[in-house]
């Protein structure tokens, strides 16, 4: 494995260097380890503390040769307290009472070495971690353990180099109370100032946060007080996630990745004359960045000291095209002497080469007694001599001429005193001296367009362009208001009426006449559907209401409403059924107990079924009358007459004067015997009289109510009385 490291530190940094190593010591490594209960939570199915295990043992597997390795448990394991940290610490205090720590309830106490710094302690490590099942009850005392650290002497080992690596997934907690939901707020700051302890005793501290439950701000400021803050990292204590300077680990391929690269940057060659990596080399392979004026590049590691930056330095400035002193500008400054045919100058370096010779140019003569063009003659081809005048300008229309005086450069002035050509206008005149007059038009418009006007003997003519007319139905905007067709109408008729239809597109459309119904509308007295009908097909006048159903009987009038020139349903009526023997008038015919109601040998009369008389005679109760036991309720000396109890001593068969006759029909005087007829005869001769049950004094009360006096009546019409039995 130390092979390996080498190869590796040679391949990135350089060849090694040729002095011979000394004596070395591997670095020693005490990795920090928070067991708080909170490290039994889970990361994708795995518990935080099986992925710390396994993380520590691949890191161990890949670089356990590159460093001498130890483990501090926190709390410690052992159950003991404060474990001799100065000060009261709370250790096994909860809810402000002692409660006591044992090894299945550590609480807060102060984290122990249970692997010491030593070589080869991979199964060791691996051993130790392994979670007590009972574990419970243990906190995070952050502080107090890395307080301990301090203390361990393996830790503070003189000529080799030594690291912390703390692992913790929750915030500084310990001495707990109100039921372990508060901690001791300063105990965040104890966490930096002992990381500040180590860095003060040569033990520089990574700092690793695993888990999304983290006091983000202490791991910040520890990281930064540790000596080992990532490189680039933002030391702000709200600095953004990717810009920390701990090691924030949320899965489990991250914090092996951060295990990993830390044992890397530990076991890595330094420039300070030793063999750190103890691969017999001293100071192979180490370089550093470096720069002069002239750019960047690295310097070596030699004995210790880096020397030999490999950039470039600056040198004199040469017409190169680079830049030699390292300021910033190319060539600047180089020039050389020069001359031409009109003399002597100089010319300047530019993109690496010298041109651009400032001796004079040769330029075109002028009348001034130079040879301008240096050709050996002054002023040849001048145009006229100083002082020399002549005529200029134009003599048309309006224009008129000026002059121009020779200068004493041989060239004709300006021209003065003319009148020049001016823009033409509409003024009967020719102002632009071309020869021709009023050669001008211009725009103008109405509301249907553009157009021009001529100038015509000082003065417009008329607009060419066109002017709006009468709209039409054409499709076109006539009157040139923008909108084609609009407002353009014309009567139109149906068999509803008249109206008017609308031009669209040059087409009349839309016709507005009444259209007709698909039916009259009830109640409106107008022909809606347009037949010459009004209010065909309707029964009634919406919103009228009348009584419908049946009053007789037991059957009672409800009321409908007219709707849509329809009557609706009837609502609130009751209606009756079969006709039963009660009594009562039950299918609302105006008959009461009509038809063969009773069975065989009985009779319907009263609202009840009566059998026959055996031998004349009834049961207790009941008296024989006309052939059929009936009750009388009348008291002796009494008889039942039109439903009313009167003396007398009444007979069957119509004994006596205005006896009753059969139930089949009334007796005649004299008090002749009758047929009895049978019980549908009887129920039929006194259908129509209302509620029979009861029939007052002949019949007891059948629970459905008395008779009504129309039935008894009815009786007494009948001639039907009964002798009270003696």
């Amino acid at each position: 494995m130390r092979a390996l490291l080498a190869l590796a530190a040679a391949l990135v940094f350089g060849l090694p260097a040729a002095a011979q190593a000394q004596q070395c010591e591997y670095p020693g490594v005490l990795v920090v380890l928070d067991r708080s209960i909170s490290m039994l939570g889970t990361i994708g199915g795995v518990t935080k503390w099986d992925i710390a295990r396994s993380a520590l043992d691949g890191m161990l597997e890949d670089y356990g040769a590159a460093a001498q390795f130890g483990l501090m448990i926190y709390p410690g394991p052992s159950g003991t307290g404060a474990n001799g940290i100065v000060g009261p610490v709370g250790a096994c205090r909860q809810n402000n009472a002692n409660v006591g720590c044992t090894p299945e309830a550590p609480r807060c106490t102060t984290g122990e070495v249970v692997v010491d710094i030593a070589a080869n302690t991979r199964q060791a490590i691996l051993n130790a971690t392994i979670f007590p099942d009972t574990l419970s009850n243990s906190y995070t005392p952050t502080w107090q353990s890395l307080a301990a650290a301090r203390q361990y002497p393996r830790l503070a080992q003189a000529n080799r180099r030594n690291f912390a690596v703390l692992i913790t997934d929750g915030w500084q907690c310990c001495g707990l109370r109100n039921n372990g939901t508060e901690c001791e707020p300063e105990d965040r700051n104890f966490v930096v100032q002992q990381v500040q302890g180590l860095l003060d005793q040569d033990v520089t501290t990574f700092v690793i946060g695993f888990g999304g439950l983290v006091d983000v701000q202490t791991l910040q400021r520890a990281a930064t007080a540790g000596g080992a803050p990532r490189p680039g990292c933002n030391p702000a204590v709200d600095a953004p996630a990717g810009q920390r300077c701990y090691f924030q680990a949320d899965s489990a391929a991250q914090l092996q990745g951060f295990l990993d690269d830390i044992v890397r940057q530990i076991s890595v060659e330094l420039c300070d004359g030793l063999d750190n990596d103890c691969d017999g080399v001293v100071d192979e392979g180490v370089n550093r960045a470096c720069n002069t004026g002239c750019g960047a590049g690295q310097e070596r590691c030699v004995n210790g000291r880096f020397v030999a930056c490999d950039a470039a330095a600056p040198a004199a400035e040469t017409c190169n095209g680079r830049d030699d002193d390292c300021d910033g500008r190319t060539d600047e400054n180089l020039t050389r002497g020069c001359q031409n045919q009109c003399g002597v100058g100089q010319e300047r370096c530019v993109n690496g080469a010298f041109a651009a010779c400032d001796a004079p140019q040769p330029v075109a003569e002028v009348c001034d007694g130079i040879d301008n063009n240096c050709n050996g003659t002054a002023d040849e081809g001048c145009d006229c001599r100083p002082g020399e005048t002549r005529a200029c300008g134009d003599d048309r229309g309006a224009c008129r001429p000026g002059q121009q005086t020779c200068q004493n450069n041989g060239t004709w002035g300006a021209c003065q005193g003319a009148v020049g050509p001016v823009a033409e206008t509409c003024n009967g005149d020719d102002d632009d001296c071309d020869g021709q007059v009023d050669n001008v038009t211009r725009p103008c418009n109405t509301a249907c367009g553009d157009g021009q006007q001529a100038c015509v003997n000082g003065a417009f003519t008329d607009c060419t362009a066109p002017v709006p007319g009468i709209e039409v139905c054409n499709g076109v905007d006539d009157d040139c208001d923008g909108r084609a067709d609009e407002n353009v109408t014309r009567a139109c008729s149906n068999e509803c009426g008249g109206g008017v239809e609308t031009c669209n597109n040059g087409t009349f459309a839309g016709c507005n006449a009444p259209r007709p119904a698909p039916s009259d509308i009830c109640g409106n007295g107008d022909d809606d559907d347009c037949d010459g009908r009004p209010d065909e097909g309707c029964e009634c006048e919406d919103g009228a209401e009348q009584t419908c159903g049946r009053d007789r009987g037991q059957c009672t009038p409800g009321r409908q409403q007219c709707a849509g020139g329809q009557w609706g349903d009837c609502l609130g009526a009751t209606t009756g059924g079969d006709e039963t023997c009660d009594g009562y008038d039950n299918d609302c015919d105006g008959r009461v107990d009509e038809g063969d109601l009773c069975g065989a040998g009985e009779y319907c009369a009263c609202g009840g079924c009566n059998q026959a008389c055996q031998n004349n005679e009834c049961a207790r109760g009941l008296t024989c009358t006309f052939g059929y036991c009936v009750e009388d309720n009348c008291p002796d000396g009494q008889m039942c007459q039109e439903g009313q109890c009167v003396p007398g001593d009444g007979g069957q068969g119509g004994e006596g004067g205005n006896g009753a006759g059969g139930f089949g029909g009334a007796g005649n005087e004299g008090g002749g015997r009758i047929d009895q007829g049978t019980g549908s005869d009887l129920g039929t001769s006194i259908a129509g009289s209302g509620v029979s049950a009861g029939c007052s004094c002949d019949t007891a009360d059948n629970g459905k109510g008395s008779a009504p006096v129309a039935a008894l009546a009815l009786l007494g019409l009948l001639g039907l009385s009964r002798r009270r039995r003696s």
